[in-house]
């Protein structure tokens, strides 16, 4: 087997990243410039609050309103999966570094990483508790009401939902399957279908029983790929569509072994509480 280079596993990693993750790329990307890690870990997304007209009188003074932003703070965690490879591993065990080691690697900080939106969409008080399943369509379209009476944009509408209510929205008649509709691509991203302006999304990071109703600017998520570190043999960063990640070599002779580490820096926040639906469907 030759020997794998940390720029080659990362290409390799971007291509797993973008058959993993899945609610990442229905919400708001911070770019990793706007980190200053000064604060806490934190980044501070400023959005700025909606203004109004006002009338002018023929001939009065116009009255001057201040621009408004409310900060949202994103705290960063460093995510990482790391492992050893033995000699004796490396020489007689491994076939396919990438499928053995990588793949593992990979799918756990891609999994990590997208907890931190998950953490957020679980942890939100939901609007409407232990809905009966019957009532499904019903609530979905209290949740677009609730979004347009909260001035939601129309496009770029998502409702993220975990595996059970996935499954029972199946059994909506209404409800235009992506599956049917022929697009691959949706497919891998887990798009399941559509209805009443609604992508739906399916994540297996959310409760079973949870639905969260969104506009893209509804929860903000920052990530970015660590700097290359000076000590280590060998590294390299990718980046795909703002999923961003590292991956480095480092002999250990003390073991004999070589150590690989997969790691990024993400996290992510409900960017405005009153412009977000959730619920919980009641499957007893």
């Amino acid at each position: 087997m030759s020997f794998v280079t940390a720029s080659q596993v990362s290409s390799l990693a971007v291509g797993l990243l973008s058959r993993t993750l899945v609610l990442p790329m229905t919400v708001a990307r911070i770019p990793g410039t706007d980190f200053g890690g000064g604060h806490g870990d934190t980044i501070t997304v400023r959005v700025p609050q909606p203004g109004s007209a006002r009338k002018q009188s023929a001939g009065s003074s116009i009255t001057y309103d201040q621009i408004s932003e409310t900060p949202v703070s994103v705290e960063m965690d460093h995510l990482y999966h790391a492992t050893r490879i033995s000699d004796e591993a490396l020489s007689l065990d491994l076939v396919d570094f990438g499928q053995q080691v990588t793949t593992v690697q990979v799918d756990a900080v891609g999994r990590g990483a997208e907890d931190t939106i998950a953490d957020e969409m679980n942890g939100l008080t939901p609007n409407q508790a232990d809905v009966d399943p019957d009532d499904l369509e019903e609530e979905i379209l209290k949740a677009r009401r609730a979004l347009s009476e909260a001035d939601v944009p129309a496009g770029d509408r998502y409702m993220a939902v975990g595996p059970g209510v996935a499954a029972a929205l199946l059994g909506i008649d209404k409800f235009v399957r992506v599956d049917q509709s022929g697009s691959e691509t949706a497919l891998r991203e887990a798009q399941v279908g559509r209805l009443y302006g609604f992508t739906f999304v399916e994540s297996n990071s959310l409760d079973s029983e949870r639905a969260v109703a969104y506009h893209r600017t509804g929860f903000a998520m920052a990530n970015f790929a660590p700097v290359a570190p000076r000590g280590a043999s060998d590294s390299a960063a990718a980046n795909k569509d703002g999923i961003a990640l590292r991956q480095i070599f480092q002999y250990d002779p003390t073991v004999l072994s070589d150590a690989s580490v997969v790691s990024t820096f993400a996290g992510a926040s409900v960017v405005d509480p009153n412009r977000v639906y959730s619920f919980t469907l009641d499957f007893a």
